[in-house]
């Protein structure tokens, strides 16, 4: 998402949200926890049982705010 210079930072949150939440929905605690490990500049695990759609929010969630995405697969073999 690209981003106003002069937007209001709420404006732009509430932004991001309602642009993630137009392809993850019912995800919203998911979706409020990745907002804040991302305002805190923090690494994001995100953990949980197949059919989540945890790879699409990520996606999606890097989309729309104009950053990169890579995915690891823990196995047992690493």
């Amino acid at each position: 998402m690209q981003s106003d210079s002069h937007a209001h930072p709420a404006a732009e949150l509430q932004a991001v949200t309602q642009a993630v939440k137009r392809v993850i929905v019912g995800q919203d605690r998911v979706l409020e926890r990745l907002l804040v490990g991302l305002l805190a500049k923090g690494h994001l695990l995100l953990e949980g049982v197949p059919g989540l759609a945890k790879t699409l929010a990520m996606e999606t969630l890097a989309t729309v705010v104009g950053g990169s995405f890579a995915r690891i697969q823990f196995t047992p073999d690493l």
